[in-house]
């Protein structure tokens, strides 16, 4: 996989783009079971735009996606516990 990070931005007419290493995201998305709600919601978010972003290359938007839709379904089965809402 070529690229180790990419600017990625929510949106460009308002905020500065943002670094966001892609290997530490992947390994970042295998561990979010473990993440408080705030750090998970963010590591979503952060993979949502590496997938919309057309300069990443296909290989790691794959790799992101596979891990995002793990990490989605290890959320889904995670034992909901005070104001949590999965």
């Amino acid at each position: 996989m070529p690229e180790t990070s990419s600017n990625v931005s929510p949106d460009t007419s308002r905020a500065p783009q943002q670094r966001i290493p892609l290997q530490k995201l992947y390994e970042d998305l295998a561990n979010i079971d473990k993440m408080d709600l705030a750090a998970s919601a963010e590591c979503r978010r952060q993979a949502q735009q590496v997938l919309a972003n057309t300069s990443i290359s296909l290989n790691w938007r794959d790799a992101i996606a596979e891990r995002l839709h793990e990490a989605n379904h290890t959320l889904t089965i995670k034992t909901v516990t005070g104001d949590d809402s999965y």
